[in-house]
């Protein structure tokens, strides 16, 4: 048996799609793609990643996930941590886990977020 990863989803508040877009569009780099239609009034949004996707879908009420996190695998890690620390986004640096350079951020909306280059 194989097991991938098809997409994660997190949850957004809702109607804070515009604030997503431009915290994962233009400061991650990630790439919106279309939703089905049948799904598109429930409102978030889907992203493309490498090989995979991340949806964010509308949660009410809202709770930032403080502890379960996605982790993204990036290249260039420290320019991204110097944007988001440069966009109010503080990062910190986790050197726990050898040949892992990483840190943890949260999300506009506070959901916890790790970033790891090998």
């Amino acid at each position: 048996m194989s097991v991938g990863l098809d997409h994660m989803q997190m949850a957004v508040p809702e109607g804070a799609e515009d604030e997503a877009r431009a915290f994962w569009c233009e400061l991650v780099g990630l790439e919106e793609i279309e939703k089905p239609e049948a799904l598109k009034a429930r409102g978030g949004l889907w992203l493309q990643l490498d090989g995979a996707e991340l949806h964010l879908g509308v949660e009410a009420p809202f709770h930032p996930a403080k502890k379960a996190h996605p982790g993204l695998k990036v290249a260039g890690i420290a320019a991204l941590a110097d944007a988001m620390e440069a966009k109010g986004y503080p990062v910190t640096w986790d050197d726990t886990i050898p040949g892992r350079k990483r840190f943890f951020c949260e999300d506009p909306f506070g959901n916890r977020l790790e970033f790891l280059e090998f």
